[in-house]
């Protein structure tokens, strides 16, 4: 309902999406009648090296491909003033980082919590994977605008299910959310973005 909505807006905001999972699991509860045990959102204080990690990774990444197209004279991915790099680090680890943590209280937090007293870590990750990648099939479809839609889309949910495995992984490892929180804000703001100044298509 909400990409059909904002799909005629002149200027789509994506941002709103993170937040639904948290409203839908609300409304769920009011419906039913259920208290939110919010212990189950797993908002706790994280291991030092998986917090590092959540961190670096994406920044290294985003660096890595900003690099690859930069001295390839393809353009520039990330910024084309260095200073530039220290705005995104800062937007990373702050808007987008708790917009992220809006969503992961519910994936990795409360879906991950609930189904890990059913299933081992691996499955659980798995099942989280396979419905969050899914969930973010109407991204590739409305607003990516691949040449190939088939393998445009097939490699967009490839990468979102890895990605999605990381977070859980970071989430277990850590015993926290945050640290997924971090990871998926930084990936959004370093890597899962079109380049600002790229000379190649998307696909």
């Amino acid at each position: 309902i909400y990409h059909y909505a904002i799909k005629r807006a002149e200027q789509p905001y994506l941002g709103f999406l993170m937040v639904i999972p948290l409203l839908s699991l609300f409304l769920l509860c009011i419906a039913s009648r259920q208290k939110i045990d919010v212990q189950e959102f797993s908002l706790k204080k994280a291991k030092m090296l998986p917090l590092l990690l959540s961190i670096m990774l994406p920044v290294i990444l985003g660096l890595i491909v900003h690099t690859y197209l930069f001295t390839t004279n393809l353009g520039s991915f990330l910024f084309v003033e260095r200073n530039q790099l220290f705005f995104l680090l800062g937007i990373g680890l702050t808007i987008a980082a708790i917009s992220a943590g809006l969503e992961e209280i519910i994936w990795r937090g409360y879906y991950q919590t609930r189904l890990r007293m059913l299933y081992s870590f691996n499955k659980t990750a798995i099942i989280i994977a396979f419905v969050w990648s899914i969930w973010h099939l109407p991204i590739a479809y409305f607003y990516k605008g691949y040449t190939n839609l088939l393998v445009g889309t097939l490699s967009y949910l490839m990468i979102l299910f890895i990605t999605s495995y990381l977070l859980s992984y970071l989430r277990e490892w850590s015993g926290s959310v945050v640290p997924a929180a971090l990871f998926h804000g930084l990936m959004n703001v370093f890597y899962f973005h079109d380049g600002i100044q790229i000379a190649i298509p998307l696909h």
